[in-house]
């Protein structure tokens, strides 16, 4: 959600493959006769992850999903502190048109996108890219919104739902999940699992795909077979959500990183009930996904 202590704004580092490597965009706006990375400042209520989307389908004309986050830039605008949070997004459809705040965008190798570009602070945006350019693909690990206590529920627990809180939870889940548009989804057999992917599923239209190995009971029974479905899903090369519970997702996070050669998470591994581990792979030489990125969000809502 937006912090009120800062001007908020998101925006992208967006690219497009070329007969050699990859191009960058770049927008001019005349306002400011600058060169720059498309962004723009958040609407009230509105997460980084749609800003983002918005701002650069608003100047660029692209569409496409967020990938990796590049980081934030800080910088102070009129006396006022301002933060700027990057991702990169592969254009995937949408046709640039001029307008009174961006009237030409040009598609430049890296180096002269990097050369061109008018403000300082967005090089270091552009090189983090430019490190490890390989296209990316996300599993999104998401722990279930919020249900209550387990003390207090007076049936199976596989079927405890979520709470009110929960539920908002879930909503707000809906717009970060879409940024990266997902195309499978799988939930544990736990109902407040299913519930939390709900409204996500009703946006998308995508059916969900149930898996008993990554509930508490199926992960503590055979959390090798877990964690090797987990490895199954993230080789497909397919955007995948997976919604499972507060036991099971520090065991199957670890086993990702130490099977695909990541550092993993320092401290607790845990995240919180309607909060999720982004994990963006990549094609290695091996033919097997390397982790490029990896990040833990608190929950919405």
């Amino acid at each position: 959600m937006v912090d009120s202590s800062l001007i908020e704004a998101a925006g992208a580092v967006l690219w497009r493959p070329a007969e050699r490597g990859i191009e960058i965009a770049l927008i001019h706006r005349p306002r400011y006769d600058d060169w720059s990375l498309p962004k723009g400042k958040l609407l009230p209520g509105e997460h980084a992850f749609a800003g983002a989307l918005r701002e650069v389908t608003e100047e660029s004309g692209s569409t496409g999903a967020l990938g990796r986050s590049l980081g934030e830039i800080r910088y102070r605008v009129n006396g006022d502190a301002k933060r700027v949070r990057y991702w990169a997004m592969c254009h995937a459809d949408g046709e640039f048109a001029a307008g009174d705040e961006v009237d030409v965008l040009e598609w430049l190798p890296p180096r002269d996108a990097r050369c061109r570009l008018s403000l300082e602070h967005d090089v270091p945006v552009l090189d983090r890219l430019l490190a490890d350019p390989r296209p990316t693909w996300p599993l999104l690990l998401v722990r279930h919104a919020s249900a209550g206590r387990r003390s207090t529920w007076k049936g199976e627990d596989a079927e405890r739902p979520l709470d009110k809180r929960g539920e908002r939870q879930a909503l707000a889940l809906t717009d970060l999940l879409c940024a990266y548009r997902p195309l499978s989804a799988v939930s544990a057999t736990v109902e407040r699992c299913r519930q939390t992917l709900r409204p996500f599923l009703e946006a998308t239209g995508l059916p969900l795909i149930e898996e008993p190995r990554f509930s508490e009971d199926g992960h503590r029974d055979n959390p090798d077979d877990a964690a090797q479905r987990l490895l199954e899903l993230a080789a497909t090369g397919m955007p995948t959500v997976i919604c499972s519970q507060g036991k099971t997702i520090p065991g199957l996070i670890t086993s990702v990183c130490a099977t695909l050669g990541w550092k993993p998470p320092r401290g607790d591994p845990a995240v919180r009930k309607g909060g999720l581990w982004i994990c963006h792979l990549a094609w290695g030489a091996d033919r097997l996904p390397d982790v490029v990125s990896l990040e833990r969000h608190t929950p919405l809502g």
